[in-house]
């Protein structure tokens, strides 16, 4: 009960704002909510997520959608409807191929690349709403700032963003602390802390109205919501519309289940609980279809309110459907509140929202740890700023496995020996160890394919070379986990082309699987070598130490 409240108080300020962030009306966040709330209460796999319209998600439609119709147009508002069921369905599909067992194709380079430049996108678009002024029909980094610079700021409307934004920081970084300092337990002290959005919407709503500051100052405001249920409505898509939003709603798809299971799996960690990956997508696909029902927009799973449900107590999804049912109330009873909420504070709630979405931390250790990963985040950071959201991800995603085939073509090939008189072999110019000039051993730290078949060819060849007095080439498989064609091609040429010079190739360590599949080729019939078991019997056969 407690947490399904207090998730309440964060979710209305932050849907409506997300709403205005996708070019949507308010009442469509709220209602997108309230459906993805129960839907995934009763399909989804975690007991704490809190799902529904996210910066990431509006921010993403918005960018899809504007290229079908102008925000705040009719035509766009059916556009976003039907990209939240084709997305939803998109899911579903996801589901039907067991794609939750798959590992993902964005890399968390890619993610943290995306997220980070989204953030970026989100604040700066958010400059005009934050000054008082309509949104920029540009959405790019350099035509918001010429909007800006081309448009007088409203002060009042700069005024009340500064003030919301900061008191959130203040409530975010300094409230809890001095509630526990007077007493207050650690839950209801981060919960307090955490509902900061409902704060300003009520300060900024009293303010604006007892002040008159929408008609005196030209103060930009929410205006009517709706007191009414969302009515269902189904929506009918043309096969040319289909065509047209599926590349999209893909992406977002997979966006949404990268950033729910994420947060969910976060969340079920700390108390030893478990997600279904499979049964994400079924609650996250019925999620988008019900939102579309009501007239909502794409949604997923919320880092700030998941975070808060848990912390405030939720141990069920059962917080969920206090929080629907509560959202139900509130937009039955008390929607006509909300005309006088300030679109400032919004604004505020947006920008504070997308800044926690920089992980700078996650930043630092890409770069420090792997230099593939650091161009990688470079690249997608980028390609979004620059290029948009839906192109930027994409090229992000073309670079990682660019740079993954890369690496892979050139592999860790160690020539080993034996450490001491132990069964143990390692790499020669990393350990002291005995070899025999007769024997070549190599380990191979990777599967034989064709993007790596070339390069330890030319390996073998040239250490051939300069060791004359080798007669066996042992390959130790220990990393080999299959052999393509081109690596079994590989495999024949080397054995040949070895043989001629008086060489044999042995294999030592070969896997199940792998030995399966080779001795129904030509040649493990044909090869004078032998298949040894261990590195240890192949040396003490093959080698005089």
């Amino acid at each position: 009960m407690i947490a399904g409240i207090v998730v309440l108080f964060i979710t209305v300020p932050q849907v409506i704002a997300y709403a205005f962030l996708a070019g949507l009306p308010p009442e469509a966040g709220l209602y997108a909510a309230l459906l993805a709330l129960v839907c995934y209460a009763a399909f989804g796999s975690s007991r704490t997520l809190a799902v529904g319209p996210t910066a990431i998600i509006a921010m993403m439609t918005l960018e899809v959608a504007s290229t079908f119709a102008a925000p705040g147009s009719a035509d766009y508002i059916v556009v976003t409807i039907k990209l939240g069921f084709v997305t939803g369905i998109v899911l579903l599909v996801l589901r039907l191929v067991n794609f939750g067992n798959v590992i993902s194709f964005l890399s968390h380079a890619v993610v943290t690349g995306f997220i980070t430049a989204a953030a970026i996108l989100i604040i700066i678009n958010q400059l005009p709403t934050a000054v008082g002024l309509p949104s920029s029909g540009d959405t790019s980094l350099f035509g918001v700032a010429g909007y800006l610079l081309g448009n007088q700021v409203n002060i009042i409307a700069l005024a009340i963003t500064t003030g919301a934004f900061l008191l959130l920081v203040f409530c975010r970084l300094q409230l809890e602390g001095i509630l526990m300092s007077k007493g207050f337990s650690e839950v209801v002290a981060s919960s307090i802390s955490r509902s900061a959005p409902m704060y300003v919407v009520v300060i900024g709503i009293l303010v604006t109205s007892t002040m008159g500051l929408n008609d005196t100052q030209n103060l930009p405001v929410v205006g009517t919501i709706p007191a009414q249920l969302p009515s269902i409505t189904l929506v009918s898509i043309s096969l040319a519309e289909l065509q047209a939003m599926l590349p999209s709603a893909l992406l977002i798809a997979m966006v949404i289940f990268m950033e729910s299971i994420s947060i969910g799996s976060a969340m079920a960690s700390k108390n030893r609980q478990k997600i279904l990956p499979n049964q994400e997508l079924v609650g996250l696909s019925l999620s988008n279809i019900g939102a579309s029902l009501v007239g909502g927009f794409p949604v997923a799973g919320s880092f700030s309110r998941t975070l808060v449900n848990f912390t405030s107590g939720a141990r069920t999804q059962v917080a969920s459907l206090i929080t629907a049912l509560l959202l139900l109330v509130t937009l039955i009873g008390f929607a006509p509140v909300f005309y006088y909420l300030p679109k400032a504070v919004l604004s505020a709630i947006i920008i504070i929202s997308a800044l926690q979405l920089i992980d700078i931390s996650g930043i630092r250790k890409s770069f420090a740890f792997s230099s593939s990963d650091a161009v990688t985040f470079s690249f997608t950071f980028l390609a979004v700023l620059t290029l948009g959201v839906e192109s930027g991800v994409i090229m992000g995603i073309v670079i990682s496995f660019v740079l993954l085939i890369r690496s892979s073509s050139r592999p860790h090939v160690a020539v080993v020996g034996r450490v001491g008189e132990s069964e143990h072999f390692r790499n020669i110019m990393r350990h002291e160890v005995k070899t025999d000039p007769s024997l070549l051993a190599v380990r191979i730290d990777e599967s034989l394919y064709f993007v790596n078949a070339r390069y330890i060819e030319t390996f073998l060849f040239n250490e051939v070379a300069d060791k004359p007095k080798v007669k066996n080439v042992l390959m130790i498989c220990t990393a080999t986990n299959f052999i393509d064609t081109s690596g079994l091609e590989m495999l024949e040429a080397l054995c040949e082309n070895l043989e001629e010079v008086g060489v044999t190739l042995h294999l030592a360590e070969v896997k199940g699987p792998v030995m399966d599949r080779l001795k129904e080729t030509e040649f493990y019939a044909r090869m004078k070598g032998e298949v040894f078991f261990t590195t240890d019997i192949a040396f003490k056969e093959l080698a005089n130490i």
